[in-house]
């Protein structure tokens, strides 16, 4: 179980950063990497890659849906503080 939450947190954030980094250059995408990269276990991301098995649904697909997740999450940390 601990090797694929390391390998879906490092799928994430891959597809993260190169999301980010097609990106238009802002101010703010300092910020963005800042509460979205570091860290963190994405352990929504396994939940949601492990539902979608269950689906057999694609594994790029369901990186990106967590990735969206991841966002959301980060999003309610930071707005919260």
């Amino acid at each position: 179980m601990i090797k694929d939450l390391n390998r879906i947190a490092k799928d994430t954030n891959r597809f993260l950063d190169l999301y980010i980094q097609r990106q238009p250059k802002t101010e703010l995408i300092k910020s963005i990497r800042y509460g979205l990269l570091p860290g963190g276990k994405k352990i929504r991301s396994k939940i949601l890659v492990d539902v979608g098995k269950i689906f057999n649904l694609n594994y790029k697909t369901l990186i990106k849906l967590g990735a969206a997740v991841e966002c959301i999450h980060a999003y309610s940390l930071i707005h919260d503080d």
